[in-house]
């Protein structure tokens, strides 16, 4: 029975507007303005996220699966009821991959673009169909564009279908549809909006915070100014094609700062004009320098770490987990100090997350061993490519279990680096967003801890570090806290000039020494040895 993938489709608020404008990537975090669906023999279920897209990131499919009438794949979007269309033009552009379900599996079909304007009773074809074949389409995106006309007078009831359909039974394929932009002629420049949330005057806002305002009449895009000054733009300069935006996780607002925000609407003949500015007040960020933090674009569907145990230390982080639903996407356990001794090379990891269904999960670990605030050097990736995913679909009382080796770099300094686990959904290949310590998560969670990287002490060591000389500054007796292990003491000036030479002793007289600065050396049977500072009165 094939596998049903984990999906998450977020609605998409639309105030008043004079066109149709639509452009959607399903990044991470991004609202996902189509329906997806089909009737597939033997499984349904479709993908919002898959390793294989024209960005690397996100696409949006499912799998054609079986005879012609049973596998066909639905992309619908529906225009908002509170969206007015003004009767122009629609230029409709997005690629197109196919997958093949096993090296067995065959590939032949079509793409469609139709239309409704009854709200889907009857849907009317637009453009040639593209077709599908092994060998034709494949991982590498392929672009498709038509151009709904304005004779279609498009203003009331509106419904855009892309369609993939199965031309021969047998088939056993996948087809994802990405950059999808559906854009309706403008015909007067936009009016101004303004930032909803954060509110006003607002404070200790995240420094990612999902920045919201209303559509407005006969905007396309939005431009999105943040700056440590009224008017500025040296925090952020970006443009969104929705009314949201969230800063990404390797460039996040700074903390505890007052920040200037303005929302500009824009479309294809310009910009709105005179647009009012709103200020807030960040909050802390507990994992500056390092990029964070990330967030879930499945926010109510998370599968949550329930421990993670590494060097012989467990963290419950979430221990009461038992199911998916909302957590904190990004925890901070940076008060968790895993301790590492550098006489190994490994250390073992061990990672219990919540699990659903069939559907596997993955981790993936990063380590900043030398410490320049980020996790991107060689030798700080663990089990992110396709030859050491550590992945499984083994539940056991609905937990997931994953376990793996870190190996430690050659020449790694004593000190304290940052550790990042990451834990999600992911197929066979690699899921994006565990692929890079910074790449948001879908039904997952991150967590972010320390290792204190010591020197190992034999026990020898430990004795000798423990070593003391008193009373210190000393007349004509110097004593030795422990003599066992001491082979002989060595006394030099401060010239550098051997001036005694002794068997060890608990006690030992020194009286024919001159007052000074002399260097007391402890030999060790072992061969090495230990020199203190002493002075003589």
């Amino acid at each position: 029975m094939k596998k049903i993938l984990l999906s998450c489709f977020l609605a998409l608020g639309f105030g008043a507007s004079a066109q149709i404008y639509v452009s959607e990537s399903f990044e991470s975090g991004s609202p996902a303005t189509f329906v997806v669906s089909g009737a597939f023999s033997g499984s349904t279920g479709v993908y919002n996220l898959n390793p294989t897209s024209c960005d690397g990131i996100a696409a949006i499919g499912g799998n054609n699966y079986g005879a012609t009438t049973s596998a066909t794949l639905n992309l619908v979007y529906t225009k908002p009821t509170a969206m007015t269309a003004n009767g122009k033009k629609i230029d409709v552009s997005f690629t197109v991959s196919t997958i093949p379900y096993s090296a067995t599996s065959t590939i032949s079909g079509t793409v469609n673009v139709s239309y409704s304007t009854d709200n889907g009773t009857t849907y009317i074809p637009v453009g040639t169909p593209l077709t599908l074949a092994a060998g034709t389409v494949g991982e590498t995106c392929t672009p498709y564009s038509v151009t709904i006309p304005e004779t279609a007078a498009v203003t009331g009831n509106f419904k855009l279908r892309i369609q993939s359909v199965s031309t021969a039974s047998g088939n056993d394929f996948y087809t994802f549809f990405d950059k999808v932009l559906i854009a309706q002629e403008v015909t007067a420049l936009p009016v101004c909006t303004s930032l909803i949330l954060p509110a006003d005057n607002a404070t200790n806002v995240s420094v990612r915070p999902t920045l919201t305002w209303a559509a407005v009449e006969n905007a396309q895009t939005y431009r999105v100014k943040i700056g440590t000054t009224s008017g500025g733009d040296d925090v952020l300069s970006d443009v969104s094609p929705n009314q949201s935006y969230t800063p990404s996780s390797s460039n996040v607002l700074p903390a505890n700062t007052l920040l200037y925000a303005s929302i500009t609407p824009i479309n294809s003949l310009g910009e709105a004009t005179g647009c009012t500015e709103k200020s807030f007040t960040t909050g802390a960020n507990p994992l500056a320098p390092y990029c964070g933090p990330l967030t879930s674009s499945a926010p109510t569907a998370m599968t949550p770490i329930k421990s993670v145990t590494f060097a012989g230390i467990t963290n419950d982080s979430d221990a009461t987990a038992t199911v998916a639903g909302s957590y904190v996407a990004h925890e901070d356990f940076t008060s968790t100090v895993f301790e590492v001794k550098n006489n190994i090379t490994t250390v073992p990891i061990t990672v219990k997350g919540i699990g659903i269904g069939a559907n596997g999960f993955a981790m993936t670990v990063f380590v900043d061993w030398n410490e320049d605030g980020d996790f991107n050097d060689a030798g700080e990736s663990y089990f992110n490519t396709a030859a050491t995913i550590k992945r499984s679909t083994t539940i056991t009382n609905g937990v997931i279990t994953l376990t793996g080796n870190i190996a430690i770099p050659s020449g790694t300094a004593l000190g304290t680096k940052r550790m990042r686990v990451k834990y999600n959904f992911s197929g066979t290949s690699v899921n994006a967003t565990l692929t890079t310590a910074c790449a948001d998560l879908t039904n997952g969670q991150a967590e972010d801890y320390k290792i204190d990287y010591v020197q190992f002490l034999a026990a020898s060591d430990v004795k000798k570090a423990n070593l003391s000389i008193y009373p210190n500054p000393f007349h004509d007796v110097l004593k030795i806290s422990d003599v066992n292990g001491v082979k002989s003491v060595s006394i030099t000036d401060v010239a550098g000039r051997l001036v005694k030479t002794m068997k060890p002793a608990a006690e030992l007289n020194v009286s024919e020494l001159k007052s000074g600065l002399y260097m007391v050396t402890l030999n060790m049977e072992d061969g090495s040895s230990k020199t203190i500072k002493a002075i003589k009165k």
